[in-house]
């Protein structure tokens, strides 16, 4: 078997283009990986609603606490 000097050029190209694919997915992989899906932050809206739920059971605490005295 006789090799050209292209054939072998061709042949390394084609192996280095597709090494370098390789090592790009596994790069994507890992990327996508250590990105974990975050829950979106609470809107305006729903952090409203928590703080007005915590101070009516606040105002509740302190109208049990003036009856008792």
């Amino acid at each position: 078997m006789k090799f050209n000097l292209g054939d072998i050029i061709s042949t390394i190209v084609l192996l280095c283009m597709f090494l370098a694919i390789f090592f790009v997915m596994i790069h994507m992989i890992k990327k996508m990986k250590s990105t974990a899906p975050v829950s979106p932050p609470p809107t305006m809206q729903q952090q409203v609603e928590d703080l007005s739920k915590r101070v009516s059971t606040l105002e509740q605490q302190v109208k049990q606490l003036t009856d008792k005295q």
